[in-house]
């Protein structure tokens, strides 16, 4: 908190500096141009007109470089306003407050195994706690680290690159910051993409066309300009161009389309893409990403660059005045059509590939970034086993601030085993299957963990927890979960990767479940052998994970099968106030508080 408050402090010293700069420069700009018109002024009416020019050629020079330099004074003071905000957005995430809008909802595909249950998405939310993004493709990347687990070597190399690039904040906010700069570089970027990897062959009489043709109606220009042909043969020339670019104006238009969103983001991109280039810190993902940004002699940034000036250009077309007076005449379409193809059939096919990259860079820094601000999560390990291994000590709900986060510890091992958690009422039990579940899917992206030490095996997270009715599809809550219940059982079955949008889920997996209140919309009788029939069917099929309930008959479960293993949270009363201490222990809850509970809202008992 200390660093990102002292950041944040000397960050906004900064801007206003600059922008004191910024406003001078204004003042000395007005003066430098009013000085200039003077002195052009006097000089002229002194009949001194070759000094006049001189001075009028000087006067734009300087006037030219002050522009420049304003802009530049300007660029710095929104980089170091941009630096502030981010510090101040660190500080309130350690608070739990969140003040970016994106929600990551957007990315979260309907019924997914875990990601509604475990607020993977939403206002309050792992993305949002994660997410140091500010690319549309970032943000899907680091979408795609949580929706998916991924591979054991793969975790290694996020872990190893997270470390490298942890402590260089510097290169993270600049890197983030500098992306900020732009607002449309969150724009999609699926519009440059298909044009990279399209082709749009054109007439090779176009070559000589584009050349020749401009050069003779500039030369029929001129001599009507001297009065050698009539004013009609420059308009019919110039029409003449318009039936030269007629076949290409479908051509034109569809590239204009892909283009022009992204046209004004490009540079920045450019500028994003050198971040990359040059990212700080050894290690291999670290090292692909940078060998990724390099195309023959030429880097993404170049080459990204390069494209920026010719889509800006290209895209003057959009303005009808300037493509009467100058595209038309100039051809200017078959040009830039040209080069953008010679752009293309050089760096085309290695587009999508530099912008994973980028994604890829943004979303290792959006953990770096996690892990920098928290020195008290640990990197978990991950073991390579059959079944299911957990151990969390001292693990916490990474969504509840560290200050107010209540720690528990617990460690089981091998298939088909269920923790089965009693306890009454707000004593904690939900949030105790969150905060493993959440845990797990950290772990799983390759982030550090809320936990003192965690180790896990490879596993597929599946949760009912928040089952709800619906009625445009006239399902009831209980009907609702029993859905989730066959997907779950579906799942333990499945020989094929299991579908939720764009995420497969694997196969290969154990699968580690979460399920809270189980059955919690049906009698208890039948609440208690459904249950209890679900947790041996599914210790049948290898599956393991949490249950928990209010049944305490389901808890004698554990007293007969050595699969089921009791925990509970309890609530104590003290001077007729139910208290909980949100600790885990072991056995079957025996103290309750619902009676207590209503009797507080005015239920007569």
């Amino acid at each position: 908190m200390t660093s990102f408050s002292d950041r944040e402090r000397g960050f906004q010293q900064q801007a206003e500096a600059d922008q004191q700069r910024h406003n001078q420069l204004a003042i000395w700009r007005l003066a430098w141009f009013a000085f200039s018109v003077a002195t052009v002024w006097l000089l002229i009416v002194s009949k001194q007109s070759t000094w006049a020019l001189i001075a009028g050629i000087v006067g734009l020079v300087v006037f030219t470089r002050m522009m420049t330099w304003h802009r530049a004074v300007r660029r710095h003071s929104d980089l170091n306003r941009h630096l502030a905000t981010i510090n101040t957005d660190e500080q309130q995430r350690l608070a739990r407050q969140f003040t970016r809008p994106e929600t990551g909802l957007a990315f979260a595909p309907i019924d997914h195994a875990y990601a509604h249950d475990l607020d993977v998405f939403g206002k309050h939310s792992l993305f949002r706690l994660l997410n140091r993004t500010r690319t549309h493709d970032g943000a899907a990347r680091l979408a795609q680290y949580l929706l998916q687990p991924a591979q054991p070597h793969i975790i290694f190399l996020r872990q190893q690159a997270i470390q490298a690039l942890q402590t260089h904040i510097n290169w993270r906010q600049d890197f983030e910051a500098t992306a900020m700069l732009n607002e449309k570089i969150s724009l999609p970027t699926a519009g440059i993409r298909t044009w990279a990897t399209s082709t749009t062959p054109l007439p090779g009489w176009i070559n000589i066309a584009r050349f020749i043709l401009p050069v003779l109606t500039l030369g029929i220009f001129v001599s009507w300009v001297m009065g050698y042909v009539p004013g009609w043969s420059v308009f019919a020339a110039i029409a003449f161009h318009g039936v030269v670019l007629n076949p290409l104006q479908e051509t034109t238009k569809q590239v204009s389309e892909q283009t022009h969103e992204i046209a004004q983001s490009l540079a920045d991109f450019a500028d994003l893409f050198r971040f990359v280039e040059r990212t700080p810190g050894e290690s291999i993902l670290l090292a692909d990403l940078r060998k990724q940004l390099q195309s023959g002699q030429a880097t993404a940034s170049v080459a990204i660059r390069q494209l920026a000036r010719l889509v800006e250009n290209f895209n003057f077309r959009r303005n009808p005045y300037f493509y009467i007076f100058i595209g038309l005449p100039s051809l200017w379409d078959a040009h830039y059509l040209v080069a953008l193809n010679r752009w293309r059939e050089q760096h085309g096919p290695a587009l999508a590939d530099w912008f994973g990259a980028l994604a890829e860079a943004e979303a290792l820094n959006s953990l770096a970034g996690f892990a920098y601000a928290h020195p008290d999560y640990v990197q978990p390990d991950l073991v390579e086993e059959a079944g299911v291994h957990i151990d969390a000590q001292h693990v916490a709900h990474p969504l509840i601030p560290p200050v107010r986060a209540v720690a528990n510890s617990l460690a089981f091992d091998g298939s088909g085993k269920t923790i089965l958690i009693t306890g009454s009422n707000m004593s904690g039990k939900s949030t105790f299957l969150r905060t493993v579940g959440l845990n797990v899917v950290l772990a799983q992206a390759g982030a550090v963990v809320a936990a003192r030490r965690f180790v896990c095996s490879p596993v597929q997270v599946y949760t009912s927890m928040r089952t709800q009715d619906s009625l445009e599809e006239n399902t009831s809550s209980f009907y609702a979960e029993l859905k989730r219940l066959r997907t779950l059982i579906q799942l333990t079955q499945a020989n094929q990767p299991t579908v939720y949008g764009e995420v497969a889920l694997p196969t290969d997996l154990p699968i580690l479940y979460f399920l809270d209140e189980i059955l919690k919309g049906t009698n208890s009788a039948d609440r208690h052998k459904g249950a209890e029939a679900l947790i041996r069917q599914l210790h049948r099929t290898g599956a393991s994970g949490f249950v928990s309930t209010h049944d305490l008959e389901l808890g004698q479960l554990g007293e007969s099968v050595d699969f089921v293993q009791n925990y509970h949270f309890r609530s104590d009363i003290d001077e007729g106030k139910v208290t909980f201490d949100y600790q885990l222990r072991p056995g079957v809850c025996q103290s309750f508080n619902a009676s207590q509970l209503m009797k507080a809202i005015g239920i007569e008992m």
